[in-house]
């Protein structure tokens, strides 16, 4: 790239290009497709309730969280984040039709009486195929738990939060 940018600075035969705009139109096609292909250069998408894709998360997180407060539960979403085949969850789990977890009832009382979690869950999924596997999650933390995510597994600090 930098080859490029002497070339808007000083055009040369060499990169083809005969004036600055030339030069500044391969520059500017050199970023878009590595943009393109590079997560850290990439968009966060962030999936709109009802859609397959916001589902498709939701249903991958569900079983293991279910599992570890017990009962059935859906998610109060705070916020779902996608960059290429990662997403990210923060996420208040409640019981069907919105009734608020008792959470002296689960394995988390004493935490929970001793004020020592929060009610949220976040989770770090993959997409693997046409669905979606959970690679982490914490239930209640009381701290930025993705923080602890991103050198692991090389993922851009953008998905967990806009830079």
């Amino acid at each position: 790239m930098s080859r490029f940018l002497n070339d808007i600075r000083k055009p040369t035969e060499q990169a083809g290009c005969f004036t600055r705009r030339c030069a500044l139109a391969i520059l500017i096609a050199e970023v878009g497709s590595a943009a393109l292909a590079s997560p850290t250069l990439a968009q966060v998408t962030i999936p709109r309730p009802g859609t397959p894709l916001r589902s498709s998360i939701l249903d991958a997180l569900r079983p293991s969280v279910a599992a570890e407060i017990g009962g059935d539960i859906e998610f109060a979403v705070s916020e779902i984040r996608v960059l290429h085949d990662w997403a990210y969850v923060s996420a208040r789990p409640q019981r069907p039709g919105g009734k608020p977890i008792d959470w002296r009832a689960t394995k988390f009382r004493k935490d929970w009486e001793d004020d020592a979690m929060s009610d949220l869950v976040l989770a770090l999924l993959r997409r693997q195929g046409d669905g979606w596997k959970v690679v982490e999650y914490a239930i209640g933390p009381t701290d930025v738990a993705w923080e602890e995510w991103i050198k692991p597994y090389g993922i851009p600090r953008r998905l967990f939060i806009d830079e």
